[in-house]
């Protein structure tokens, strides 16, 4: 008997396709993003650990005052490896930088992408991403310094993972890139800087404090630390712990808010269905047919949704895997391997749908079967109850049409829940890259051009005593960390109390005065300081103490900073007078070559965000495609279970002699006011879910953007998008208006 009822499943899946159809293609956009997303995220943190790894990544970098004699001792006594490297920085003819460093063969090992590693003298390893963007090929000849290298591969440095120029920096440089020579071809340049990077042997141990004890370890032997990088610290390799917990983030919320948008879908398809064939239910009953039967029989309608959705959905996100991979790596450094797929995760993929499906399904059919043959028969009688909500409303008040569509919406609690998640989701879909968009749009004037109104950025190997041109303003800055926070750090500046180079605002938009301790708003927050306090801070180098009043916090975003005047600087933190570790100009400064040196541009800065914001552009595009579709589907599927369930009403407005139009506007425009509804209220939730996003992006990576909001351009092009799919919607569905004959409402009365 159960066979035999089964053989109807198909028939009623074909009658309502367009419903059912729905619901399989969002299972399969939902499926396809998770099982996408996860293995994605997968071989991505596998591949970059495998590289850390393999190629020893440094745990800390350092530059001391003087030469280290007796690196051997010194790992003996550390139980670590330590390693002199040179580095480089070299501009070619056409203002494309280089930095080079020497071939590392203890730490940092470099590991070759594409080509063949280093042979004979003059040749040379490059990364990659300055490949790509400048055209360089492998056999091509760089003159470094009237000398001919050629280029021999492509490699990955495990300490240059994101390609930053600067510490400083919050984004890559176009026109930035890394190379390794030889130790030979590097002393025969005759130039460069020498830094120590250092692994610490014990991996049992916390690489901070083991840190920590090999700077008292410095300290003791008389070596002087100018500069010190642990690798968490290190924006250049932390970022992509960063991007692999946005990446888990993403692959678990937008599957879920899917798979519920599916499962609140099948569940009023599946009510409906059942309220429907009351009578058939009860005729199956006396027909001998016994409850379960009957359960299993409604139960394969999700299931069978869950299971094509969720097999097509599953293989479909395993093909763009290894792409994906291939694409991410064109930003991050890391020698791409094999790709390797969980049958586990495929799994996962497969089953959740089934169990979204299939528990909200079987709540809504065992609810369904609990009322009596008899009463299925009849038909139920609470399915015309007016609920607590029409009740409140108090709706006599109103015209007919508005009381008409609002009541269509209200006597259907769970289809009104659905039409308003679903808006919502796709409305958080269609927001997720506008506001990342207007967050950078945002970076870029009040947290670079507004800041700051210099051409150059020099910055210092070695702290600089020679006077400096009278365009060029001097800095002097060191990394610090809260007191009791060794992972937040953020910079101390000390710059001239004159200062034309540098505009900080308050929050009513004023300039305040260089001439005192100014926090930048960031920084403030995180640390919860406000104008007046005193904060403890610890220079990471030498790990001492020290006590800081801040008088103004300035509202901008242009990264965790505290700014002093230069003479405060000196005596707070008993820095030698007149020093300075970099420098503001608007005109190229002259060096000398004893002094090295970084500079870059702030052209080249905002180079580089926009280059950063490119994926983000084609990202919004993606989003908007989805969420369009999500929003058609669903607008669509709510408004045939509206339509199916006014057949009547419909048929007898045309006894009555409505026109179509009349007829179009109360039954297909009753969910305008829901669809604003659901739109509106997706905003402050993406605002909310991309917070936690910048908070991330702020304490992993020190990146600090301006309180998301969305610019009302694109707000009325996200409410656009939706409005479109709104009437798309309703165009597919008048058809089925159209459709109802008058005989409809006559052979109900007869039944």
């Amino acid at each position: 008997m159960v066979m035999a009822l089964n053989h109807r499943i198909t028939r009623v899946l074909l009658e309502n396709k367009a419903q059912y159809l729905g619901s399989i293609v969002l299972i399969i956009f939902s499926t396809f993003t998770f099982s996408l997303m996860t293995q994605f995220a997968m071989n991505f943190e596998r591949q970059a650990t495998e590289f850390e790894t393999s190629s020893l990544q440094e745990d800390a970098a350092f530059t001391t005052e003087q030469a280290i004699a007796d690196l051997p001792a010194l790992e003996a006594a550390a139980n670590a490896r330590i390693e002199a490297g040179t580095t480089l920085d070299y501009t070619l003819p056409d203002g494309k930088k280089l930095r080079i460093f020497s071939q590392s063969e203890r730490v940092n090992i470099p590991a070759i992408v594409d080509g063949e590693a280093l042979g004979e003298s003059g040749d040379m390893l490059i990364s990659p991403v300055f490949a790509a963007a400048n055209d360089v090929k492998i056999g091509d000849v760089l003159n470094i310094l009237d000398r001919p290298f050629t280029i021999t591969g492509f490699m990955a440095l495990p300490n240059y993972i994101y390609p930053l120029q600067s510490e400083t920096d919050i984004m890559p440089q176009p026109g930035f890139g890394i190379a390794v020579i030889s130790k030979a071809d590097f002393a025969a340049l005759g130039q460069g800087s020498t830094f120590y990077a250092v692994r610490f042997n014990d991996t049992a141990q916390d690489p901070l404090a083991q840190s920590a004890q090999f700077r008292e370890l410095l300290t003791s032997r008389g070596i002087d630390i100018v500069q010190w990088t642990d690798i968490e610290d290190n924006k250049r390799v932390n970022i992509v712990a960063v991007e692999i917990e946005i990446l888990n983030l993403v692959s678990r919320a937008v599957p879920a808010g899917i798979l519920l948008l599916t499962s609140i879908m099948v569940a009023n398809v599946i009510w409906r269905l059942i309220d429907r064939e009351a009578p058939v239910i009860g005729a199956l009953y006396a027909l001998g047919y016994r409850r379960k039967e009957i359960q299993r029989h409604y139960l394969m309608f999700p299931l069978l949704i869950a299971l094509i959705g969720g097999i097509i959905g599953t293989i479909l996100g395993t093909f763009p895997v290894r792409a994906m991979v291939a694409f991410m790596f064109t930003a991050f450094i890391v020698p791409l391997t094999t790709i390797e797929y969980s049958p586990v995760r495929m799994l996962i993929s497969v089953l959740l749908p089934v169990l979204f499906l299939g528990g909200s399904g079987y709540f809504v059919i065992w609810r369904e079967l609990r009322h009596a043959p008899v009463e299925l028969m009849r038909g139920k009688a609470e399915q015309n109850k007016v609920n607590f909500l029409e009740r409140a409303l108090k709706l006599d008040r109103l015209n007919f049409a508005t009381k008409f569509r609002i009541r269509e919406q209200l006597r259907s609690l769970s289809r009104l829940a659905f039409l308003l998640v679903g808006i919502i989701v796709a409305t958080m879909l269609l927001l997720w890259g506008f506001a990342l968009k207007s967050g950078f749009d945002n970076m870029l004037t009040s947290g670079l051009t507004d800041v700051y109104h210099f051409t150059y950025e020099y910055k210092f190997d070695k702290p600089g005593q020679a006077p400096l041109p009278a365009d060029a303003e001097p800095i002097s800055a060191a990394l610090f960390v809260p007191e009791g926070d060794d992972r937040r750090d953020f910079y101390v500046s000390g710059v001239k109390p004159d200062a034309t180079l540098i505009t900080l605002e308050d929050e009513t938009g004023a300039s305040l005065s260089m001439d005192q301790v100014i926090m930048t708003r960031p920084l403030a927050n995180r640390l919860e300081v406000v104008a007046g306090d005193a904060v403890n801070i610890v220079r990471k180098p030498d790990g001492r103490i020290f006590s800081v009043q801040i008088d103004a916090v300035s509202n901008t975003y242009a990264g965790a900073f505290i700014f002093m005047p230069l003479a405060d600087y000196y005596e707070t933190f008993e820095v030698p007078e007149g020093s300075y570790t970099g420098a503001f100009s608007n005109v190229l400064l002259e060096i000398p070559e004893s002094q090295p040196y970084t500079v870059i541009t702030m052209e080249e800065k905002i180079a580089g965000v926009r280059e950063a914001i490119a994926p983000t552009e084609a990202m919004i595009g993606f989003l908007a495609t989805v969420a369009f579709i999500i929003g058609v589907i669903v607008i669509y599927v709510v408004t045939s279970l509206i339509v199916e369930e006014n057949r009547n009403v419909i048929s007898l407005m045309k006894i009555f002699g409505y026109r179509k139009r009349e007829i179009n506007s109360l039954i297909l425009n009753s969910s305008t006011i829901v669809v604003v509804i659901g739109y509106l209220a997706g905003i402050p939730l993406i605002l909310a879910a991309l917070g936690v996003l910048v908070q991330a992006l702020d304490e992993r990576v020190g990146l600090a953007l301006p309180p998301l909001t969305i610019s009302p351009l694109y707000l009325l092009i996200g409410f656009v998008v939706v409005l479109l799919a709104y009437e798309l919607s309703k165009l597919l569905c008048r058809k089925k208006v159209n459709a109802i004959s008058m005989s409809e409402a006559l052979k109900a009365g007869i039944e």
